[in-house]
């Protein structure tokens, strides 16, 4: 397995979060940036992510997700804030450029307009031909 002692590994996964305030939004690679003692002896911030996920889901809830940040490559960032979330910490998103989650349910992908495509009638000049004897 690896040659870390049990009570090591045990002792690794006992450790307390450092939750940023109510006011503030944050992500998970800044939530990473402020637990340095979370990272796995290889680097991994998996026990970080598994624990916010929990804070997320499971009753009592203590974080929420406010929406994602999209950083014009690869798949957004979420955008995370503690409970109960403050009109200040949604403000500080909007102004960095975070799409909150309920402006992301009102935004259209498709549209589709059902109009019939407009028709022009334009009158035909008849012109009277005589028939040619052959």
């Amino acid at each position: 397995m690896s040659n870390i002692r049990k009570t090591q590994r045990k002792n690794k996964t006992n450790q307390v979060i450092n939750w940023p305030p109510v006011n503030e939004y944050f992500t998970i690679d800044s939530l990473t940036k402020s637990n340095p003692h979370m990272l796995t002896s290889s680097g991994s911030d998996i026990t970080l992510r598994v624990r916010l996920m929990n804070a997320v889901k499971e009753e009592p809830k203590t974080v929420s997700a406010i929406g994602t940040l999209n950083l014009g490559k690869g798949r957004p960032q979420l955008a995370f804030a503690m409970i109960p979330v403050s009109q200040e910490a949604l403000d500080k998103a909007a102004a960095n450029k975070v799409i909150l989650a309920k402006e992301s349910e009102l935004i259209s992908v498709v549209k589709i307009e059902n109009k019939a495509p407009a028709v022009i009638i334009q009158p035909v000049k008849v012109t009277n031909t005589l028939p040619v004897n052959a």
